[in-house]
């Protein structure tokens, strides 16, 4: 196989791997609605979309992130949110306020919980 066709072919191997739905698990996306409820719903809305600040939810929000990782989402998230005091939620919350907007935007909880670590093997692309 030639250089260029192996490239080629890991190219699209490594897209196929952050095609792969996020893992997060109804336990985190649960706790996540609380802690987006109290947090973030003055400012986005509580349906994730019907607020003043950007959309979180819906077609216009996938579309603007499907070709960045969660981890790129979760960077902007925890370094700007909440707005009154950005960074301010501990690590956790911001992974289950991260597997609830998933959740909301039609992506299906699994068994395996959403972690920093593997955020950027995770897309928005359904």
């Amino acid at each position: 196989m030639n250089k260029r066709l192996s490239t080629l072919v890991l190219l699209g191997l490594a897209s196929t791997a952050l095609a792969k739905p996020p893992a997060f698990t109804k336990a985190q996306a649960d706790a996540g609605a609380k802690v987006y409820k109290a947090q973030c719903a003055a400012c986005h809305g509580a349906k994730l979309s019907d607020g003043g600040a950007p959309k979180l939810a819906g077609p216009e929000f996938l579309k603007k992130w499907d070709s960045n990782t969660l981890d790129d989402f979760h960077f902007i998230m925890s370094t700007t949110m909440p707005m009154t005091k950005p960074g301010a939620l501990k690590e956790s919350e911001y992974l289950s306020v991260l597997a609830y907007i998933l959740q909301e935007n039609g992506f299906k909880p699994g068994k395996d919980g959403l972690a920093l670590k593997n955020l950027k093997a995770y897309t928005f692309k359904k």
